[in-house]
């Protein structure tokens, strides 16, 4: 039997397939195979595929269950738009309008691919299916689980108490509109980048500002008296639909919103006023985290936590909660936003079978990090590229290419359940050499020269070269957290180190792609490699081979390596 959670109709849309001993079987991003970058459609595609790879019907799927409660997502925003602008107000009259394209339709998309008749529908409140999408990797209990993220049914932020699998209590919440995350994606969108695509940009940004606008900035959001509280006056996604913040923020910080079309330039004026705001951003971001962070602590005397909800991506906040010295650990999952959300929905049906006798001592952590079935046909690789290598001898090679100064793209078997890049859909190359890692992101990637490029590195050389905090030792596994390198490797790995002196570190084992890569490696005295998603800047990640073959020929890459081989372009 299997427990199916879809996540749709917001933002990067996904489905999440649990089998009947509770483990993650398959996972799938619509934005995979439609190639529309944060696809938010149903997931039609990825459904279609995982119910042939899974023969999934209605005798052998237990439950469907999707990761919010739809009327009350929709009607929560619509209340408060009434409430405080008008019935012909556009945001109110948007939600009237488009009430048939919201998450309301769910059931109607399911039934195009099963009989709804016959299936148990369930709907998880989508703080939860965030909180069961980190309690399904980290299941030391007693825990608390902090969710914040821009808005999911009727709540922004949350606190839950983890006692057991079958007792999760809700002890603070914060509701529409007052939201950290719609706090940062409205600054997001100040500064010229996408919404729910270009938060990560806004990050790397702020390692070159200075917070000078941090006290002005720290008056539009408070965490005062319990209570999480923004002042709408300056952020206009309670009252349009084309813009997130109010004209009061350009008051604010007297400087225009950046022109979205306009190239960010290291060393102009224009990077150093959009970079201060982006640090004073950050540092309002990480300042009220704490405070929640605090006033959990103080509620329950628990110091070990969990982080989920699209912040839980900021991994340069996540570095700062690990450091609170009431923090014995903090746990992020590979896919803290709303994509990953729908584990948390498969896995919400999957406790909520009572006939089921669970081992919930046992300790996923950072297995399943590749989960699924790809069927893959690399016969027409043929006529274009030669194989260079054999499964058998291919990472060897590959090893060899990487020591020898060489870029290669990898699509080796099932992909990433996160959206960071784990070794399976990357561009990879020696660490030590920092003009191909610039080559790499500029050149290759089509990158800005703010953004930073990853270092992966295995377990026992890690301490070495980075001042790892234990508390979130977890979270580098998936590069959920940043790191500082240490100060006698800083000249000899500057390309994966950051203007804020961090680097955002993958460790690997031995059994995973890259750990095995660097263990040739290392006998070349080789211990890093530079890691990066294996895409075009802004589109999706690569999925299949033909994504793959596509993909080296844009980019001008001459070597790819599969589960079946290593290539070279003829």
């Amino acid at each position: 039997m299997f427990y199916l959670g879809i996540s749709a109709y917001y933002h990067d849309s996904s489905i999440s397939l649990i089998n009947n001993d509770g483990e993650i079987v398959d996972f799938k991003k619509e934005e995979w195979h439609s190639r529309v970058k944060g696809d938010k459609s149903f997931p039609r595609m990825a459904l279609e595929e995982m119910i042939i790879n899974f023969n999934l019907n209605e005798k052998n799927i237990k439950s469907v269950i999707f990761y919010e409660k739809p009327v009350r997502a929709w009607i929560t925003v619509l209340k408060h738009s009434v409430k405080n602008n008008s019935l012909t107000n556009e945001l109110t009259r948007n939600f009237f309008k488009n009430a048939f394209n919201s998450s309301m339709r769910f059931q109607m998309d399911l039934s195009k691919h099963f009989n709804t008749n016959k299936i148990n529908i369930l709907y998880a409140d989508h703080h939860l299916s965030h909180t069961l999408s980190t309690f399904y990797y980290y299941r030391d209990t007693p825990c608390l689980s902090l969710v914040i993220d821009g808005y999911g049914d009727k709540y922004c932020s949350s606190i839950h108490l983890i006692k057991s699998e079958k007792e999760i209590i809700k002890l603070w919440n914060s509701e529409y509109p007052n939201s950290l995350g719609l706090f940062y994606s409205a600054i997001t969108e100040y500064l010229g980048f996408e919404i729910n695509e270009g938060e990560y940009k806004m990050m790397g940004l702020a390692s070159y500002g200075k917070p000078i606008y941090f006290d002005k900035l720290s008056k539009t959001i408070k965490f005062e008296n319990d209570k999480l509280e923004i002042d709408t006056s300056y952020y206009d996604f309670v009252r349009r639909v084309d813009r997130s913040y109010s004209d009061l923020l350009p008051k604010l910080f007297n400087l225009p919103p950046r022109n979205f079309n306009d190239m960010l330039v290291l060393g102009t004026d224009d990077f150093t006023n959009y970079s201060n705001v982006a640090a004073s951003a950050q540092k309002l971001l990480e300042d009220l985290l704490e405070k929640i962070f605090t006033y959990a602590y103080k509620k329950t005397n628990i110091n070990k936590f969990l982080l989920s909800g699209g912040v839980g991506m900021n991994s340069v906040a996540v570095k700062k909660m690990g450091e609170l010295p009431f923090v014995e650990s903090l746990n992020v999952p590979p896919s803290p936003g709303d994509s990953g959300a729908a584990i948390g929905a498969s896995f919400y049906g999957f406790i909520k079978d009572k006939d089921k006798n669970i081992d919930f001592n046992k300790t996923v952590e950072n297995k399943n990090l590749y989960p699924g079935k790809l069927k893959s046909d690399e016969s027409f690789f043929d006529l274009v590229l030669d194989k260079i290598a054999d499964d058998n001898k291919s990472i060897e090679e590959a090893s060899k290419l990487i020591f020898q100064n060489e870029i290669i793209a990898t699509c080796y078997g099932n992909i990433e359940t996160g959206p960071r890049a784990l070794g399976h859909r990357s561009l990879i190359c020696n660490a030590h050499n920092h003009d191909l890692i610039k080559k790499l992101s500029t050149e290759i990637k089509k990158r800005n020269l703010f953004r930073p490029t990853a270092p992966a590195i295995l377990e026992e050389f890690v301490n070495d070269y980075f001042e790892i905090n234990d508390s979130i030792k977890k979270c580098y596994y998936h590069m959920s957290s940043v790191a500082t390198p240490k100060d006698e490797f800083k000249n000899s790995i500057k390309g994966v180190i950051h203007a804020d002196n961090t680097s955002r570190v993958q460790i690997c084992s031995t059994n995973q792609l890259l750990g095995k890569i660097l263990t040739f490696l290392k006998k070349e005295k080789i211990y890093l490699i530079a890691n990066t998603s294996f895409n075009i800047s802004s589109d999706p990640m690569v999925y299949s081979k033909e994504d793959a073959y596509l993909a080296i020929e844009r980019m001008g890459i001459k070597y790819l390596l599969t589960e079946k081989g290593l290539y070279k372009k003829k």
